[in-house]
């Protein structure tokens, strides 16, 4: 079976207006292609309009994303559910490198949470939409609290946004100093990414990696999981329809930090109800959402559509 896969941010839109627009080469240059057609819809959120109009023009057969976004994803319907794709949710999977270090027992029991906060978004669309400016705003809800919420929560998270007002602010009140800043900034950047990210999800009892407001998985949640720290996230149908239930492979929280707060203080006080949970994520991610498991189910899901045209 010939297949191409496009990724979608990059090729057909971009948080850069020309770079979007550009994207219509080459849609059209593939619109009249029979090869089987696959979009993986990597930052979707960034000028629907724009990306949408340059996917009618390329005519996909099939969108994939870390879930199914146009049964779940309002914001995915309003741009893109004219588009005759068919959709497949295709999770994220944890490297080999991510394993179970540490019996519960032996780390500390408070909630760490990572994840990086990107730029703020600009577009329109997004902005008449969510009527916010934050791709991720619950990582900047607990980035901005991490210090009130020390006692409960350790805070890992990098806030890409803030670097760069800081290099705008310092190229504008004083030039003489803007190497300098951005030095500084990509050291910020550079320790952050070289965290050792397996021992600190091996270092807590329980994790977060808060979610896109566009209704898309932070990655680290399976990578978490599969280090046998307890996963804390929406309950939300991301989730479920991978075969996650709520309270069995990982604790449920209403998105705010107050609720999180709450569900964090109470797994503290019950330290085996939230190892019997652990386990249950541990083995799901490991077994259900390995590799070979998650790409064998999609290989097969893609024979079979092929099979139907």
């Amino acid at each position: 079976m010939d297949a191409v896969l496009f990724m979608y941010y990059g090729n057909f839109t971009h948080e850069q207006l020309p770079i979007a627009t550009d994207g219509k080469e080459l849609a059209e240059f593939f619109s009249a292609s029979q090869v089987l057609k696959i979009v993986h819809m990597t930052h979707f959120a960034y000028l629907p309009s724009i990306g949408a109009e340059n996917l009618r023009l390329l005519k996909p057969d099939l969108f994939v994303a870390e879930n199914n976004l146009i049964r779940n994803s309002m914001f995915f319907r309003h741009y893109f559910s004219d588009i005759s794709a068919q959709f497949q949710c295709l999770p994220y999977v944890a490297g080999h490198r991510f394993q179970k270090r540490k019996e519960l027992s032996q780390r500390i029991h408070k909630l760490g949470v990572t994840g990086s906060i990107t730029y703020k978004m600009h577009d329109p669309e997004f902005l008449e939409f969510f009527r916010q400016n934050e791709l991720q705003p619950m990582r900047r809800r607990i980035y901005e609290e991490r210090d009130r919420l020390e006692g409960l929560i350790d805070c890992l998270i990098y806030d890409l946004d803030e670097s760069r007002q800081m290099e705008i602010k310092t190229l504008a009140n004083s030039p003489k100093n803007a190497r300098k800043t951005r030095e500084e900034a990509m050291a910020r950047q550079k320790s952050y990414y070289s965290v050792d990210i397996v021992e600190f999800f091996n270092r807590y009892t329980m994790f977060a990696v808060p979610e896109e407001i566009c209704d898309l998985p932070g990655i680290g949640f399976i990578e978490g999981m599969a280090c046998g720290s307890a996963y804390f996230g929406l309950d939300d149908p991301m989730y479920r329809d991978l075969g996650m239930v709520p309270g069995v492979h990982y604790v449920a929280y209403d998105g705010t930090v107050e609720g999180l707060v709450e569900k964090v203080a109470y797994y503290q006080t019950r330290r085996d109800e939230l190892e019997v949970i652990a386990e249950q994520g541990y083995r799901f991610a490991t077994e259900q959402m390995s590799a070979d498991a998650v790409y064998s189910r999609f290989l097969d899901q893609l024979g079979q559509m092929r099979v139907v045209s």
